[in-house]
């Protein structure tokens, strides 16, 4: 058989890893041919936060850096603040942002570099290909190595009209602060008390309880008591008008997407990856494997597991890992 931790299975879940990116940057405007995304709300911050880990590959990172020079003042800067200690690479971030602030329309993008300090080294930002030309000045700045930026000029705004993009929609309608993941959250759940909304959304509970008592004042968000929570509801119906897609499936009428929490989920494919990509168990036996991909286990989001990844009961050494790893590879499919 062959060894759980083999560069082959590596490459795979890498492979797997980089369609997945490219099909939900391209259903946001992102140049590129690739399969369309499933019917779930995207999440910009999240996505962009996972390609700083999950995406260095020269390709699709640039056509990222193109779509942000056209879209940035679409990213909620406050909440991929909230998100980056779960998420990515923070210092290809701070890179990213150096090189949109240089451009006025997107100068918000310097409050990321506040805390930034200058990097003492370099590690190459896209490892599998070496960096050609003159190297990139403000990605150096902060660690980076990678090679003269050319952006394309190719990405467009989001559609609106997709129904993967029902955040962007009401973003639009409601501007870039938490009431349009309030919005999303609600019309894909149809109820949430703000303790739960505030993890799954990546806001502090005040804020979303503050958001979610001003947003009751409209008459459109209701409310009602369940012991100590008081938990927040639509009348999704009311909102129907949203809905500017085509059914999906084989429905016979337009559904609001799910919503998923790719913050929890992207946390959760760069954890395996990590795994994946220890060097010091390559050469380790399947029970030493299994401990450590048990430890992965561990460190994730709970919810995210017992929604999404079922460990064979009693599965251990090469059969817990064959079964964990090809599990978070259909995901990716």
């Amino acid at each position: 058989m062959e060894a759980p931790m083999s560069s082959l299975r590596r490459d795979r879940f890498r492979e797997l890893a980089l369609d997945f990116l490219w099909r939900q940057w391209s259903a946001l405007g992102v140049a590129g041919h690739a399969r369309a995304v499933g019917h779930s709300i995207l999440d910009p911050e999240a996505l962009l936060l996972a390609t700083t880990r999950l995406g260095l590959e020269p390709r699709l990172f640039d056509e990222v850096l193109d779509w942000l020079n056209v879209n940035g003042a679409l990213i909620n800067l406050q909440r991929l603040q909230n998100l980056a200690p779960r998420i990515g690479e923070r210092s290809v971030i701070n890179a990213v942002a150096a090189h949109l602030a240089k451009r006025t329309v997107h100068s918000k993008w310097k409050t990321l570099l506040r805390t930034a300090t200058p990097a003492s080294n370099l590690r190459p930002l896209f490892p599998e290909v070496p960096a050609r030309g003159q190297p990139d000045e403000l990605f150096a700045r902060h660690g980076w190595l990678r090679g003269p930026l050319t952006l394309r000029r190719l990405s467009q705004p989001p559609d609106p009209h997709r129904a993967s993009n029902l955040l962007i929609k009401l973003r639009g309608l409601f501007g870039m602060q938490a009431r349009a993941e309030v919005m999303a959250y609600l019309l894909a759940c149809e109820s949430g008390h703000p303790r739960e909304m505030a993890t799954r959304l990546g806001y502090f509970p005040r804020t979303l309880q503050t958001t979610l008592n001003d947003m009751a004042g409209s008459g459109h968000v209701l409310a009602r008591r369940e012991g100590h929570e008081k938990r927040f509801w639509i009348r999704r119906d009311e909102w129907r008008f949203l809905m500017t897609w085509s059914p999906s499936g084989s429905q016979g009428t337009a559904e609001f997407p799910r919503w998923v929490d790719w913050a929890a989920f992207f946390a959760a494919i760069e954890s395996l990856w990590r795994f994946l990509d220890r060097p010091d168990l390559d050469e380790a036996g399947p029970a030493v494997q299994a401990i450590e991909l048990r430890a992965c286990l561990d460190a994730m989001d709970p919810a995210f597991l017992r929604e999404n990844i079922d460990v064979p009961p009693g599965a251990t050494g090469a059969a817990l890992v064959e079964a964990v790893v090809g599990r978070f590879c259909q995901l990716l499919l």
